[in-house]
């Protein structure tokens, strides 16, 4: 079975990979910065962890669903 676009060129997967890291940067900090404002205790942390959990689960089901349709069509 070939392999996606993705896996085939080191330079897409490294892109992708940093984009990734950013936007669970990103989504936990706005996360942490929301909980704070409410006053939830520890919020900095809980919203970090769970904002970056969130991406990561997104992104992976989104990803094996390219793959397994990108997989079909060849």
């Amino acid at each position: 079975m070939a392999q996606n676009i993705i896996e085939r060129n080191f330079v897409v997967s490294f892109l992708l990979g940093l984009g990734v890291i950013m936007m669970m940067a990103f989504v936990g900090e706005r996360l942490a910065i929301g909980l704070l404002e409410y006053g939830v205790p520890y919020g900095e942390w809980i919203g970090v962890g769970i904002g970056a959990i969130a991406v990561f689960i997104t992104f992976a089901a989104v990803y094996t669903r390219f793959d397994s349709v990108y997989g079909n069509r060849l």
